[in-house]
C-alpha cells in the first residue's frame, strides 16, 4: 500500500468511504491529495485539516475542465449517484453521474496519465438477483438487472474495460459498506438508517420479512481493499468483490443496533420494495484473498460499536442535518 510521495485524486471522496480513504492516503504519506465532490451527499465537515488536502466542489462530469494540478496519480473513482431507490425515482440523474461522471473520469485518467484508476462499481450490478450462493466475480453477466443505478454500475465497468490498454483500471464491487460518516436520510443504507432511529428509540421498519440478508463490510476495511486494489501490479484489469463472506440478517441486525444503542425502540415491517428481488447477498472474497491479501478485520458487532460510537460522537451536528421524519431504509450493495 505504498502511496508515499503519490498525488491522489478521488472524486466523492467528502462522502462516509471518500473521506475514511482520505485520511488513510494522507497518513500514508501521500504528496497531495485533491478531493473533487459536489457535495450533493458528501459532507466537507467529513475531511481532516491537512495542507496537502484540496477540495473542489464540481460535478464530477466537468473533470475534463477541471485544473487539478497533479501528475501520473492514483485515481479514486468514487463519486456516484446513489442508491437504488434513489436511482428509480431519478434515473436520469443517475445517468448523468454514474454513465457519464465515470465516462469522463477515465478520459480526464487517460489526459492526465494516471498511474491506476480503481472504480467503486457495485455487488448487485453484474450477476443479477436471485443468486443463493455466494456471489463471485467471474459469473455471467446479467441482462435482468433490478434499477437504474445496477445499470449504470455495470456501465462504468464496461467502460473501464474499454479504456484499460490506456490506463490501469480495478473495477472494485463493494457490498454493503457501513461505519462513521454515513450521515442518515431518505436514500440512505439501512445501518445509519437503524442506528439514528434507535438513538431516538423510534420503529426501525423493516422492508420484506427481516430474514433477508447481506454482505455488510466496515468502512476501514473497505479502504484497506481500496488501497491495495490501486498498489497491488496484479489487480490490473480485474473485477475484485470487496465484502466480507458473510451473511447478516437484517433482523439480526436490527436486534444488535437496539442492543448497542441501549434503544427502547420496537420494530415494524413493510412490504419489500417492487425492484427489490434479492433475498440474499453474499460475496465470494477469495480473489481479494488471493490477489490483494484482502482479510477483513471488523466483525459486525465491532463494526456497529463504532459506529454507534461516531453517532454519539457528531450528534448535535447530525441533529442539525438530519429530519426526524420516516426513512426508507435502504439495504443497498
Amino acid at each position: 500500500m505504498n502511496v508515499k510521495g503519490t498525488d491522489v485524486v478521488v472524486t466523492g471522496g467528502a462522502g462516509a468511504i471518500g473521506s475514511r480513504l482520505v485520511r488513510r492516503v494522507l497518513q500514508l504519506g501521500a504528496s497531495s491529495v485533491v478531493v473533487v465532490d459536489d457535495l450533493s451527499s458528501g459532507y466537507e465537515w467529513l475531511l481532516p485539516a491537512d495542507a496537502r488536502l484540496r477540495l473542489i466542489n464540481a460535478d464530477v462530469c466537468d473533470l475534463q475542465t477541471l485544473e487539478l494540478g497533479v501528475r501520473a496519480p492514483l485515481v479514486f473513482h468514487l463519486a456516484a449517484f446513489f442508491a437504488n431507490q434513489n436511482s428509480v425515482d431519478h434515473p436520469a440523474d443517475d445517468l448523468h453521474t454514474n454513465g457519464l461522471g465515470t465516462l469522463n473520469t477515465l478520459r480526464w485518467a487517460v489526459d492526465v496519465e494516471a498511474r491506476r484508476l480503481v472504480y467503486a462499481s457495485a455487488g448487485c450490478s453484474i450477476a443479477g438477483h436471485g443468486i443463493d450462493a455466494p456471489i463471485a466475480e467471474d459469473m455471467p453477466v446479467s441482462l435482468d438487472l433490478d434499477t437504474p443505478y445496477q445499470i449504470t454500475k455495470a456501465l462504468g465497468e464496461f467502460y473501464c474495460n474499454y479504456f484499460s490498454p490506456q490506463v490501469s483500471t480495478v473495477r472494485c464491487r463493494f457490498f454493503n459498506s457501513y461505519g462513521p460518516g454515513e450521515v442518515p436520510g431518505y436514500y440512505r443504507n439501512v445501518i445509519p438508517n437503524f442506528v439514528w432511529r434507535a438513538l431516538h428509540d423510534q420503529t426501525l421498519t423493516i422492508t420484506g420479512t427481516g430474514e433477508e440478508t447481506r454482505d455488510f463490510i466496515f468502512v476501514d476495511d473497505l479502504v484497506d481493499g481500496l488501497l491495495a486494489a490501486a498498489t497491488v501490479d496484479a489487480a490490473h484489469r480485474q473485477a475484485i468483490n470487496l465484502g466480507t463472506g458473510l451473511q447478516t440478517k437484517v433482523i439480526d441486525l436490527a436486534q444488535q443496533i437496539i442492543a448497542a444503542v441501549g434503544s427502547r425502540s420496537t420494530i415494524d415491517y413493510v412490504p419489500r420494495r417492487s425492484w427489490d428481488h434479492s433475498l440474499r447477498r453474499q460475496a465470494d472474497i477469495s480473489r481479494a484473498q488471493s490477489v490483494l491479501r484482502f482479510a477483513p478485520r471488523t466483525n459486525i458487532a465491532e463494526g456497529i460499536r463504532r459506529t454507534v460510537e461516531w453517532f454519539r460522537q457528531e450528534r448535535e451536528r447530525l441533529e442539525s442535518l438530519v429530519s426526524t421524519d420516516e426513512f426508507v431504509t435502504e439495504t443497498r450493495t
